[in-house]
């Protein structure tokens, strides 16, 4: 093989059988696009989005970047940093599974949506398996004798590029994706979780290949006995490239999520549905008259009624506990005075518009907030 210069770097190309994928999912893609043109306009970003994800897959297999891949450490990491982020990140921006989904016929993207929310579809989209699969992924083809078989055989080659996409594919598909699965509104702070742990097997593996006293994958010289680097500078170089984009592709993209999630609202601001659902019904089981509303509210926060009737109840479990001070207080000292009221000062307290003091129990509003416990009548007597 001639040695890397810039004149071979532009020049140097190679056919692929991946290039038959790509025309495939470009030739649906676009065949997509135009079913889809009586039901409204695709946003162009989206289209332009997907279609460099494939040209970018392109030029990961056949330009320079994949002839060298088999002569250098630090240019096949290249090839791997665009195959496992830059190309499945690009692909989910363009939303094709959406777009397929909208531009089927009833039928059909009945059947679709159905298969992609699927048990099997929802387990294999998991972020907590798309995390495992990326670190195992990451691990087995650089620190194993994986990455040395590799170079031995051209199906493990095709094999890895597979690894690197899926993989890829996977783990950013919860944060970056709104395509009909069940992910698709993952909450924005585990999407920052998930980008930080993604951000372990990168470092773990860079640091690895930077600190490793022999070469992992001795095979590289075979491409250029004559030239290049030795290879184990050529696989430290490889190791500071997996590091530091790695980790910064992560970075960005959380800082990214951040930003989205401090603008949005609606479950995905929080934990999740499962939060938001159980402590809407807690609050719904505290009102009386405004349960169902507040079941369908969209915002639990806004509801006047509920947020009522919330302090109602905390105005009774204060009673509760005045109750069993006042007690307690009769059999030490004899006393039998005890009040108990709760102060509403909040906007949203009964009685709190006007400033004063709101009665916990609807008998004091009748009987007076300075009553004693001794002097007001039981409720079951009036």
């Amino acid at each position: 093989m001639d040695p890397l210069t810039w004149s071979n770097a532009l020049t140097s190309w190679q056919l692929s059988p991946w290039d038959i994928l790509v025309v495939l999912l470009a030739v649906t893609y676009l065949a997509g696009l135009l079913r889809y043109r009586h039901l409204g306009r695709w946003p162009i970003r989206r289209a332009a989005a997907f279609l460099g994800g494939l040209l970018a897959l392109v030029v990961a297999v056949n330009s320079a970047i994949g002839v060298y891949s088999e002569a250098l450490t630090w240019v096949h990491m290249v090839q791997h940093l665009v195959l496992i982020m830059a190309v499945p990140i690009l692909l989910i921006v363009g939303r094709p599974l959406e777009l397929w989904v909208a531009a089927s016929g009833t039928t059909a993207s009945r059947r679709l949506e159905n298969a992609l929310r699927s048990g099997t579809v929802n387990a294999l989209t998991h972020p907590a398996t798309s995390f495992v699969y990326y670190t195992v992924v990451l691990v087995v083809t650089h620190l194993t004798v994986f990455a040395q078989l590799r170079l031995e055989h051209e199906w493990l080659r095709h094999f890895e590029i597979v690894l690197y996409l899926t993989s890829g594919y996977l783990l950013f598909l919860p944060v970056l994706g709104s395509e009909p699965l069940r992910w698709r509104r993952f909450p924005h702070p585990l999407r920052v979780v998930l980008l930080m742990a993604g951000m372990l097997p990168d470092t773990l593996v860079g640091v690895v290949l930077m600190m490793a006293p022999n070469p992992i994958a001795p095979g590289y010289r075979l491409a250029r006995p004559d030239w290049g680097p030795t290879l184990l500078d050529d696989q430290h170089l490889a190791g500071a490239i997996m590091w530091f984009f790695g980790d910064a592709t992560m970075a960005v993209l959380a800082l990214i999520t951040v930003g989205v999630w401090l603008r949005s609202r609606g479950p995905e601001a929080g934990f999740g549905t499962w939060l938001e659902s159980a402590r809407r019904s807690a609050l719904a089981h505290t009102a009386s008259g405004s349960a169902p509303a507040l079941r369908d509210s969209a915002d639990v926060d806004a509801d006047e009624q509920a947020l009522a009737d919330y302090n109602a109840m905390l105005a009774r479990l204060h009673q509760g506990s005045g109750s069993r001070q006042g007690s307690g207080s009769q059999q030490g000292s004899g006393s039998h005075q005890g009040t108990d009221s709760y102060q509403g000062t909040g906007p949203h307290s009964p009685g709190g518009s006007t400033g004063e003091a709101a009665p916990a129990d609807p008998a004091a509003a009748e009987y007076g907030t300075g009553n004693t416990w001794h002097d007001r009548p039981e409720r079951g007597s009036r």
